[in-house]
């Protein structure tokens, strides 16, 4: 089944390791004269040509091979790369690092809450929470904004917002019913932005 995947199989000669499209028997037929050939070749042009992508929605290549979602690629992972910088700056000066014994609060546990620590600072695979983006994306041109909002939503594996592991000291307490003993909080919901002070925390650094 690897193999298959890997390796396609000619339509034309059947041979293995090439495409109809691809076909080097079909190009040597056109170049000694066959008419027949020729038109398949013009063909599989014609049919490049008329190529709509699925990406940029302009005709002449498709989605793999496409400019302009390689441009806003660039433009995404230079946004990601400010967002993680800034996440793991201000993390870092609220004291959320691994390591940190934390006290967490939900709505079903408000008294208290539970004591836990944090065991991981996940950054990978992450793109903005909606604070970050509402108050830092306008810092973009209007160029680059649209290129991220472009590509952010096709983003293979990414998830947004980064976060935090927190493993509770008591075995349970976490999670939005308060009945787990690990959970992950995204960064949006520590509180630990400067231009944020209309929210509480439900996780508050003890030490």
């Amino acid at each position: 089944m690897g193999n298959y995947r890997n390796s396609p199989t000619c339509g034309y000669c059947y041979q293995i390791g090439h495409a109809r499209n691809h076909c080097p028997e079909i190009k040597k037929r056109a170049e000694q004269g066959s008419v027949y050939h020729k038109r398949i070749l013009q063909a599989q042009k014609d049919a490049v040509k008329n190529r709509k992508c699925s990406y940029c929605s302009q005709t002449g290549h498709n989605r793999r091979g496409c400019q302009v979602k390689a441009a806003d690629k660039i433009v995404f992972d230079e946004i990601i790369r400010d967002y993680h910088k800034e996440a793991e700056a201000v993390l870092k000066a609220k004291g959320f690092t691994i390591g940190s014994l934390v006290r967490y609060s939900t709505r079903f546990r408000k008294e208290g809450g539970v004591l836990a620590v944090v065991t991981e600072v996940n950054y990978n695979k992450k793109t903005p929470d909606w604070d970050w983006l509402n108050k830092r994306l306008s810092g973009y041109t209007d160029e680059e904004r649209l290129s991220y909002n472009r590509y952010c939503p096709g983003a293979k594996d990414y998830n947004q917002s980064v976060n935090i592991k927190l493993e509770s000291l008591t075995g349970t307490g976490l999670g939005y019913w308060g009945d787990n003993d690990k959970s992950f909080i995204g960064i949006d919901d520590l509180n630990v932005y400067e231009w944020i002070t209309h929210r509480s925390s439900t996780c508050k650094v003890v030490s």
